[in-house]
């Protein structure tokens, strides 16, 4: 049977801002995110049996139509006006309630596998509008690399992707709800706001040194736990560049220049629970690795 296997990595959010709510309650959002080497792994494979069939490593993860990566394939399915029998087979390592788009790298996996599956009948943007539909960070989990992100996700402008430095990604044992971080985002009367313009020209001239303190994410303001700060502490006072939150949480990372004082920061954090990751900025989105 025809198969595909494809890279999925996940994001972190160097910057995120929110420039206004519109009246159908989506927020109007500025981002500077970033692919990152913590990556999972989707299979698909064609089958002769009619239907979708879903089964992923880590049994938290609903398998059935409210996963994102099964809600893709209908979707490809959809807009192609074709379908097949197809077994997703996903293996998790991008930590869920994370803020680092998990599911959308799954769901952006099968489309991109699903399109090289089918002779490539849709470009890049237009995977993109079919995944936008389901999920805001699934277009960016497309194009990957590193990019101003702007809309609800769907207004994309590439960046050059980080070419060094490491980063240290600390997952503590609780979660958080995206819905309710941003209802209490709503509720908030003073937000510090990124500084979107020097964060890009950091960016752009590859300065380490100058990007790490202008992370930002307004949404970190609205998070009430406690862990998330003193996990940001313990990564500055061991030698991060800058520390932040990504997404709507609850992961926060911290980046380092070289990769041993992020192995000694890691070391150090043990204390917090949860779980502790080491990896690079990575230039490419789902990425398919074997089609045949």
């Amino acid at each position: 049977m025809a198969m595909a296997v494809v890279s999925a990595p996940g994001k972190i959010n160097l910057t995120l801002d929110i420039l206004g709510r519109w009246e159908d309650g989506y927020h109007e959002m500025e981002m500077i995110m970033h692919a990152v080497s913590l990556e999972n792994t989707v299979y698909l494979t064609k089958q002769e049996k009619a239907g979708i069939r879903l089964a992923c490593s880590n049994p938290a993860v609903p398998t059935g139509e409210k996963n994102l990566a099964y809600r893709a394939a209908l979707a490809f399915f959809n807009a192609w006006g074709h379908c097949f029998g197809l077994d997703i087979r996903v293996e998790k390592r991008v930590p869920m309630e994370a803020g680092m788009a998990g599911g959308s790298a799954d769901a952006a996996g099968v489309l991109a596998g699903l399109n090289e599956l089918t002779g490539s009948p849709f470009s890049l943007e237009e995977l993109c509008q079919i995944g936008l539909t389901l999920g805001a960070d699934i277009p960016f989990c497309l194009h990957g690399g590193a990019a101003l992100v702007q809309g609800i996700g769907e207004k994309i402008t590439p960046l050059a992707p980080l070419e060094n430095g490491w980063f240290v990604i600390a997952k503590p044992p609780q979660g958080v709800k995206t819905a309710g971080c941003f209802a209490a985002y709503d509720a908030l009367d003073c937000v510090r706001h990124p500084n979107t313009p020097q964060a890009l020209e950091a960016m752009q001239k590859q300065d380490l040194a100058a990007l790490g303190p202008l992370f930002e994410n307004v949404l970190e303001q609205a998070v009430d736990l406690p862990v998330v700060g003193e996990i940001r502490e313990s990564m500055l006072k061991n030698g991060a560049l800058g520390s932040r939150m990504t997404g709507s949480g609850s992961a926060v990372f911290g980046l380092f220049t070289d990769k041993n004082p992020a192995l000694r920061c890691i070391r150090r954090m043990y204390r917090f629970g949860g779980s502790f990751f080491l990896a690079r900025p990575v230039s490419h989105g789902a990425k398919v690795l074997y089609q045949g």
